[in-house]
């Protein structure tokens, strides 16, 4: 029996104030802590260094999946940014709990983009190319590891195999990435890809269009604006934006950390 908090209450009950993001945040975290299966995953994760976040956000998956199941029966959900395979490993090991299938999808190149190396030109490079300037700021720089390995193992250690995931390898704006999710739909899609601001409005515009009207778009690292005070709040460059979903028909409907649910209310 799970104990995945209720969607509908914790939407109701939400309040964007200091506040209400403070008491939604130590909600979701306990709620990961008292879950069993969360718990364990998310233990691994942090013991193995295999990802970032908050444990609330197992939390807020957990409560997001069930909720898609109920409303729409069978779910397509698609992650942008995979890293070492947090979040879709998750989804796997949520899957197994619904009554209807869960059909993941993943844009990732599996593969690092490392920082130059400290030095004289690092330093002029930052000061005078302002494109490298925002990747610095925004975190968009990771070592290079066989991310394919690392995420076959993480996958393996939880009894699931990575192969059930459709991979989609390469960068959400590669044109074969684009041209193999042409007709694909989704309930639930998570960004959590390139971080400065150009970067994820593309993401933003080009995977939030491919929502199904009552499903969901999670943006990662986006609350730079939110009130509250136990929580980081990400980058402000993903939080601007923002400003791309409201035309496309989305609502903020909950906050959980510097994770922004919005929800599709029409094409």
């Amino acid at each position: 029996m799970n104990t995945w908090l209720n969607y509908d209450a914790q939407v109701l009950a939400y309040r964007n104030t200091t506040e209400g993001n403070d008491a939604t945040f130590a909600a979701f975290t306990a709620a990961t802590a008292a879950d069993p299966q969360l718990s364990a995953h998310r233990a691994y994760v942090e013991a193995n260094q295999l990802g970032f976040g908050e444990p609330a956000f197992h939390a807020l998956w957990a409560c997001l999946v069930g909720a898609a199941s109920i409303r729409f029966g069978r779910v397509r959900a698609l992650e942008i940014g995979v890293f070492k395979g947090q979040v879709i490993s998750l989804w796997s090991l949520l899957g197994r709990e619904l009554p209807s299938a869960l059909e993941i999808h993943a844009i990732t190149p599996l593969a690092g983009h490392p920082s130059p190396r400290p030095g004289l030109w690092q330093r002029l490079r930052y000061h005078l190319d302002a494109n490298y300037r925002e990747e610095v700021k925004s975190g968009n720089f990771y070592a290079d590891e066989d991310y394919e390995v690392i995420v076959r193992n993480h996958f393996a250690h939880h009894g699931l195999s990575f192969d059930s995931v459709r991979l989609h390898r390469g960068y959400s704006t590669d044109p074969t990435v684009l041209y193999s999710l042409a007709e694909t739909r989704f309930e639930l899609v998570y960004v959590d890809g390139d971080h400065r601001e150009a970067g994820a409005r593309h993401d933003f515009i080009t995977y939030g269009a491919k929502v199904m009207p009552g499903g969901w778009l999670v943006a990662d690292d986006a609350g730079h604006d939110l009130p509250g005070s136990t929580f980081w709040k990400g980058y402000p460059a993903v939080t601007a934006a923002l400003s791309e979903l409201l035309p496309l028909g989305f609502v903020n409907v909950l906050n959980v950390g510097h994770n922004r649910v919005f929800q599709r209310e029409k094409p």
